[in-house]
């Protein structure tokens, strides 16, 4: 396996930093609500369960993705319910052995959206049904073929395709690094999710900089990175529904 880049310790630090800024309360509901959200796909995705799956119950878990909540009634209409219910299946639990295998099988089952959209559901089906197997790998985290995503803010030179893998197996060395360095800045927390807090409060709070440096009157009328770090991860609050543009 390839050596991948070694991540910048004082970016970690800083951007740790910057999170518990948000205030103890902020980070505490965050992960509260993200273990939620990990606890509802585990007991709605269970193996005994899904064969019975209601349009209902699909749909709730859809609105909880990010890249597929607002073409989740096509997916289901295009895909079909049952063919939904056997492709999440055979992702989650199929003969298949590589991540790879696994996303690329669903991906061509799922009708209505793009491929890259269709990859960052199996994603998200595979990381908050088994949180302590698989790591989440979305391409706003890390996107190889435009070198984009929130792993590019923790390394001082440019990103290059190569830099933080092009296959799950090489990326889940990233992911782990970072694990390990929150660890070491003492944050105690099982599995991946407190990871995927800090990766997507780093990639709102580029997109908040970029949106407010390049449109300076749009002060105001997008929503804060605390807040654009939750709907990446489908946890949004009752009172942040509103602020969704």
């Amino acid at each position: 396996m390839k050596k991948l880049a070694t991540l910048d310790d004082f970016l970690v630090r800083d951007y740790l930093i910057k999170i518990i800024g948000e205030g103890e309360d902020f980070a505490q509901e965050f992960y509260r609500d993200l273990l939620a959200k990990s606890l509802l796909f585990q007991k709605t995705l269970s193996k005994d369960r899904l064969p019975s799956l209601t349009e209902e119950e699909l749909d709730q878990i859809m609105e909880k993705v990010f890249s597929i909540r607002r073409k989740r009634k096509r997916i289901i209409e295009e895909t079909g319910v049952e063919s939904l219910r056997r492709a999440i299946s055979d992702l989650l639990y199929g003969k298949a052995q590589s991540w790879e295998e696994k996303v690329e099988r669903f991906v061509k089952e799922i009708k209505g959206i793009d491929k890259q959209s269709a990859r960052d559901f199996a994603s998200e089906l595979l990381h908050f049904t088994f949180p302590e197997e698989y790591v989440l790998w979305t391409s706003w985290i890390w996107d190889p073929e435009s070198e984009s995503g929130a792993v590019v803010f923790l390394k001082e030179e440019p990103p290059k395709r190569y830099m933080y893998g092009e296959t799950y197996e090489e990326f889940e060395q990233i992911y782990k690094q970072i694990q390990e360095k929150l660890l070491d800045f003492g944050i105690k927390v099982r599995g991946y999710l407190f990871v995927d807090i800090f990766l997507a409060m780093i990639y709102a709070t580029y997109v908040d900089y970029m949106t407010l440096s390049t449109m300076h009157s749009a002060k105001g009328f997008f929503p804060p990175a605390g807040v654009m770090a939750r709907r990446l991860l489908g946890v949004q609050r009752p009172e942040d529904i509103s602020l969704e543009v």
